[in-house]
C-alpha cells in the first residue's frame, strides 16, 4: 500500500513546550508560528488558528495530554 502525502488541511497543530513557554507548530513545520508564555494562551492561539485541524496538546514532558478534533 503506497501512502499518498497528507494535504495541508490534514495536518494538526501541536501546542508543545519550547524553552520556557509553549510553542503553537503546525505538523512537519521546522519553525513555530507563535511562542506563548503559558499552555493556556497558546492552546487558545492553536483553537484560534486551527482552521479545521485537530490540535493536539502536548504536556511539558512531550506526551499527548489532549487531542481536540476539529469540527
Amino acid at each position: 500500500m503506497v501512502k499518498k502525502p497528507a494535504s495541508s488541511k490534514s495536518k494538526k497543530i501541536h501546542v508543545i513546550s519550547r524553552d520556557g513557554g509553549w510553542a503553537v507548530k503546525s505538523e512537519g513545520a521546522t519553525r513555530a508560528s507563535r511562542i506563548y508564555k503559558t499552555k493556556d494562551a497558546a492552546v487558545s492561539g492553536a483553537t484560534k488558528s486551527s482552521r479545521g485541524r485537530d490540535i493536539v496538546i502536548h504536556k511539558r514532558d512531550g506526551s499527548i495530554d489532549k487531542w481536540k478534533k476539529s469540527k
